[in-house]
């Protein structure tokens, strides 16, 4: 009974201040897409992807190819390194002409080692991202090729130039603003009902003062009152 009177109580709080939680989640939504759509700017990604297949050795003897995963793998790490470092991002800088410092074009430049090696960039322009990564893309072909002298390369995706940005989420960002703003306007609803003390029912009387209520003067319209 405990259990089913307080959820009562809550239920009867929330009905109490329904406009605090209708409005404040509207308002918190309105404000993020706002922010998310007239103040962030969106930011695009260019992505290349490409597979580098391991170095093979025969072992003497047995006729059995070997296929060195580790070794490759450590090679290709040796040259995402050598991409990114401020000599060959200045040099990306210089043969694009690009609006960047070498740090900053850095920051912007994310390459993944894997068994599926991404390179991807992020830019405010479209076209500038796809330029960028494939000029990055090539850097890093001419390291896998020429320094590393890796001869089995299979390109999969060419970076292209991308149609929608990948940030601001707007809807996430309005999704979570509206979550936010039901979650502070359910606290703000019991802070309210909490500091609330004034007594307004015979039960409040009750439960008060401790005594059972004996009576109840009801209230009277006044009739022919102009």
């Amino acid at each position: 009974m405990e259990e089913e009177v307080s959820l009562v109580e809550i239920s009867q709080v929330l009905i109490k201040h329904w406009k605090l939680l209708f409005f404040l989640p509207l308002i918190a939504g309105v404000i993020a897409y706002a922010v998310s759509t007239y103040l962030i700017e969106p930011q695009y990604s260019s992505t290349s992807s490409l597979i580098v297949m391991p170095f093979t050795e025969t072992a003497e003897g047995t006729g059995v190819v070997r296929h060195d995963i580790d070794s490759t793998r450590q090679v290709v790490h040796s040259c995402k390194e050598l991409t990114l470092s401020l000599a060959s991002i200045q040099r990306v800088i210089g043969d694009l002409n690009l609006p960047y410092t070498a740090t900053e074009l850095r920051n912007n430049i994310s390459i993944t080692v894997g068994d599926v090696t991404t390179i991807t960039v992020r830019d405010r322009v479209p076209t500038r991202a796809h330029t960028i990564a494939e000029h990055v893309n090539v850097v890093f072909m001419e390291y896998l090729t020429e320094s590393a002298r890796l001869e089995n390369i299979l390109q999969l995706n060419p970076p292209q130039i991308p149609i929608n940005p990948d940030s601001p989420r707007v809807y996430l960002n309005v999704a979570v603003a509206l979550i936010l703003g039901l979650m502070v306007g359910i606290a703000l609803s019991f802070l309210f009902e909490h500091l609330d003390n004034t007594i307004k029912t015979s039960e409040h009387v009750q439960k008060f003062i401790g005594v059972p209520v004996l009576g109840v003067i009801p209230e009277f319209e006044e009739e022919g009152k102009r």
